[in-house]
């Protein structure tokens, strides 16, 4: 912070995110005070520091195959993976079920909101509203987060890595847009 950045880019990297404690304690310090984009690990660590939990995945996504639908944009995104763990949406907060289509409960498959066509929001205790963005198609697991109250998401998968080619490329212009202050990110 020090530094002033315009924003701060949190990447990818190897592992079980509990394993990392004194970066995602950084990084809840860092929501809220300067825009944030982050991918795979970058995304376990902005989940672990609004206060949720990860868990290993049944089986890990591996490839760049995977298929995530944009519950924003209703489009089909190709992604490449290479993840062993992944965020329980339920524990970032409760529905807001004004946010969700009148839905009030959680579910433990995502893609219920690939269905419905609703990016559901939660009320997070740390930082507000977070809403759902991304759902994995093959698992209906969680694959992005945008916090609506503070310049900040994320997504698991490697947008950077162009499997689709150009599936993901909206996501470093709405970076960009955030650090310009826009809030149409």
């Amino acid at each position: 912070l020090a530094m002033n950045p315009d924003g701060v880019f949190l990447s990818n990297g190897p592992g079980d995110p509990d394993a990392v404690s004194g970066t995602y304690t950084q990084v809840e310090k860092l929501i809220g005070k300067v825009p944030l984009f982050g991918i795979c690990l970058g995304h376990q660590m902005m989940c672990k520091a609004a206060g949720a939990d990860m868990e290993k995945l049944k089986f890990g996504h591996r490839g760049g195959n995977q298929p995530v639908m944009n519950l924003r944009t209703h489009r089909v995104e190709i992604t490449a993976q290479n993840h062993g763990f992944g965020l329980v949406f339920p524990t970032l907060g409760k529905l807001i079920p004004e946010e969700c289509d009148g839905v009030a409960e959680h579910v433990d498959d995502l893609r219920f909101w690939v269905e419905r066509g609703v990016a559901p929001v939660v009320r997070n205790d740390k930082f507000g509203r977070i809403q759902l963005t991304h759902v994995n198609l093959n698992d209906g697991t969680a694959e992005g987060i945008a916090f609506l109250d503070v310049p900040a998401f994320s997504v698991q998968y490697h947008p950077e890595a162009s499997p689709g080619p150009t599936d993901a490329h909206y996501l470093f212009t709405a970076f960009a847009r955030l650090m310009d202050g826009r809030e149409d990110y």
